[in-house]
């Protein structure tokens, strides 16, 4: 009995594998689910009967359709007709944007960072795309050469070439399928479109990876007392997270704020002298109550600057006291954790 059981069991599953292996996936199905007869189909007609004794209406022949000869319809029709949806290049990095490319797709890059030129990192950044990937690649006089690993097709090879433009302050990443299966312009520009997208998925991996090790490392915060203002060594953006992130850890909370504006509201409620033993830092002592923190944007550098509810700026000693628990904290990268 458990064997006839333990058998209908095993049928039942080969049956429900095999349906299941038997259906297409909608993203990669090129064909519509159904039958094309429609194609043989023939438009028949028949005389209209006259009864007797009437007289057959006249008939304007203006807009009959005539038959369509050989060659007439233009395109793909039927079977030919791929309804998979477009894959299209996407600027999943900020600061990119598509190119029109008669030889291939792009996607343009631009300079974001000062201490490496961009063609540099664009070159690293496909070397460890194809690593990443285990892709067959190799450098050659006009840029590189892979294959399609990326996109599940490892036959599929793939010349990629780096335009630089001065003017722009930019590089174009420019992908070309090649070989036998992109002699159709539709699977071609869909390749191309994959690799393209594919790439700029780890670029983007790498880039916010990378920020992320930026934005835990340690600002450096000095007083500027003759300019009543908190410098920092670092860009507005990392000086702003890093801001946000501390206060309500110091024993501000944060009312209300404006990234745009640089400025933030905030009502200072204390802490004790055993959590500020606890965070290891010295202690604030200043005047429970509202303030507005304003920052800055110098370039490379940040200001900070406090002062009171009536935006009023607040005393040296005041200044010279958040200088001390905020310089300690901008050092300190566990406490951005």
């Amino acid at each position: 009995m458990d064997k006839t059981l333990n058998s209908k069991k095993i049928v039942l599953s080969l049956l429900a594998m095999s349906v299941l292996a038997g259906c297409s996936n909608p993203e990669t199905r090129a064909q519509a689910n159904r039958g094309f007869d429609y194609q043989d189909a023939k438009l028949r007609t028949t005389p209209l009967l006259i009864p007797a004794g009437l007289e057959a209406p006249e008939f304007n022949s203006e807009y009959v359709i005539p038959a369509p000869t050989q060659g007439v319809i233009g395109g793909v029709t039927g079977k030919a007709v791929d309804v998979r949806p477009p894959t299209q290049v996407l600027p999943l990095v900020r600061g990119t944007e598509a190119m029109d490319s008669d030889i291939g797709s792009g996607l343009w890059f631009y300079q974001q960072r000062l201490d490496q030129p961009l063609e540099q990192e664009l070159s690293q950044a496909l070397a460890a795309f194809f690593k990443g990937q285990k892709a067959e690649f190799s450098q050659t006089a006009q840029g590189w050469r892979s294959d399609g690993r990326a996109i599940g097709n490892a036959q599929q090879q793939f010349s990629w070439q780096l335009v630089p433009d001065a003017v722009r302050r930019a590089v174009a990443v420019q992908v070309s399928a090649e070989g036998a299966d992109a002699q159709l312009t539709q699977d071609r520009q869909r390749a191309e479109a994959a690799m393209l997208n594919a790439f700029s998925l780890s670029y983007q991996r790498a880039l916010t990876k990378q920020q992320d090790l930026l934005d835990r490392s340690p600002i450096q915060l000095t007083l500027d007392q003759a300019e009543g203002r908190l410098l920092t060594d670092e860009g507005y953006d990392r000086s702003w997270k890093r801001l946000v992130t501390l206060l309500p850890k110091l024993g501000f909370d944060l009312t209300n704020r404006q990234q745009a504006l640089g400025y933030v509201d905030v009502e200072f409620d204390g802490l004790s002298k055993g959590k500020w033993r606890d965070l290891g830092l010295p202690a604030l002592d200043i005047p429970e109550q509202q303030y507005r923190i304003q920052l800055g944007d110098l370039g490379e550098q940040s200001s900070i600057t406090l002062s009171d509810k009536n935006k009023t700026p607040v005393s040296a000693d005041i200044l010279s006291q958040l200088a001390r628990t905020l310089g300690d904290a901008f050092q300190r990268t566990d406490l951005i954790r």
